[in-house]
């Protein structure tokens, strides 16, 4: 779906542009989620947390040149840009928040029973049936 701008756009055209740009701006808070998600499963170090972020920026930005070279031809509006950035926030502080919050739920509950049963293993195994020298957990 084209719109064509002209070299004025009336309100109602711009209305249906802020519309979709809200909307992925909400897909794009969708593809961070996943990014979110894959941290609290498997934490790792913080340039890896930048580059992942600045490569998240990129296509992001990416998104927002295609979209504007789509629909406006090639004319960027900042107001596609603030409907973008409001559907990403929307996302993430209503659906995106109650995603987040069950991954970290059942995160925890997992390093928990990992740790319990770890440690029920050490208590079941002695120490002196394994090769080597192995510190005992106070």
């Amino acid at each position: 779906m084209t719109f064509n701008p002209g070299s004025f756009t009336g309100v109602s055209e711009e209305l249906k542009m802020l519309g979709l740009a809200a909307i992925v701006g909400a897909v794009l808070g969708a593809g961070y989620d996943i990014l979110r998600v894959f941290r609290i499963t498997f934490p790792h170090r913080a340039w890896m947390v930048f580059m992942e972020d600045f490569l998240f920026t990129v296509f992001s930005g990416m998104v927002f040149f295609l979209f504007s070279v789509e629909m406006l031809e090639g004319k960027l509006r900042l107001y596609v840009l603030a409907g973008m950035l409001a559907g990403f926030t929307a996302y993430l502080l209503t659906i995106g928040r109650i995603i987040s919050g069950f991954f970290r739920l059942m995160a925890n509950i997992l390093r928990k029973a990992t740790q319990f049963a770890a440690e029920k293993l050490r208590k079941a195994i002695p120490a002196k049936k394994f090769p080597g020298k192995i510190k005992k957990s106070s």
